[in-house]
């Protein structure tokens, strides 16, 4: 699982970055760049700091919300209710007259 999850990241991150050329074909950017203003620089580096909270925060939730999963799989294991894991059902669901 962790595997195809690396592989589909490294994918999506080659394809993103094999077209960065296109991203800086914007005529408007490019002239900004070449004055010796700081604003556009600026404006770059805090556009690509809320990206990257963004992407920080959503790395965050998703790891916290792995974390928690495997913690309750192990308290779960460990209070004898493997069982919940291999069919689905409890033992009360499965024998309703007990």
């Amino acid at each position: 699982m962790f595997r195809r999850c690396l592989t589909v990241f490294v994918l999506a991150f080659a394809t993103v970055f094999l077209n960065v050329s296109q991203a800086l074909a914007c005529p408007m950017c490019k002239m900004a760049l070449e004055t010796d203003d700081p604003a556009p620089r600026a404006y770059m580096v805090s556009i690509l700091f809320m990206l990257g909270m963004v992407g920080g925060i959503f790395a965050g939730m998703i790891g916290f919300l792995y974390w928690l999963s495997r913690s309750e799989r192990a308290a779960l294991d460990a209070a004898g209710y493997q069982h919940l894991f291999e069919n689905g059902v409890s033992e009360h669901a499965a024998n309703p007259g007990v």
